[in-house]
């Protein structure tokens, strides 16, 4: 059975915060701890906002391209991904304007698939296009460089 869902989609999240480093996050019945390095007045209890952001980039682009597969017909067998975004720090710092905080984001997937070359490039096309947290990233400026893997299913 397909999972629908309504055209707009509210998402809410509460936020408590302790700290001027530490957020503690509230969505739906889960809770999270956003923090800082002890380096920078944190307690290390939880990831940074930065890598808060980019991991649900990570997440977004998993829940996305599964979606896709089963929409095209296809059967991901096994997915890994990893990102290193690269920050400009000169606005956190007051150093100057950075219209693009993270001006590249290097994306790495590596795919198991029974997957033709042809639908690959679809799911790749797709996903760009589809992922909500991938075109806030484009759309805010950051150039994102993918690097696919790919191998065929067992």
């Amino acid at each position: 059975m397909a999972y629908t869902m309504p055209d707009l989609f509210k998402i809410s999240v509460a936020a408590e915060c302790p700290t001027g480093a530490r957020t503690e996050i509230a969505a739906r019945t889960h809770r999270l701890v956003i923090d800082e390095p002890p380096a920078r007045h944190g307690t290390d209890l939880g990831p940074t906002p930065l890598e808060t952001l980019l991991s649900a980039y990570l997440a977004c682009t998993n829940v996305i391209a599964n979606r896709i597969a089963e929409e095209i017909g296809i059967t991901i067998e096994k997915l890994a991904l990893r990102l290193t975004g690269h920050l400009d720090t000169r606005g956190i710092f007051n150093k100057g304007d950075t219209p693009v905080p993270f001006p590249r984001i290097d994306l790495f997937v590596e795919i198991a698939t029974d997957a033709s070359p042809e639908q690959v490039e679809r799911l790749k096309t797709e996903l760009a296009r589809r992922c909500p947290v991938s075109r806030i990233l484009r759309e805010a400026g950051s150039e994102i460089v993918e690097t696919w893997t790919v191998a065929g299913a067992d």
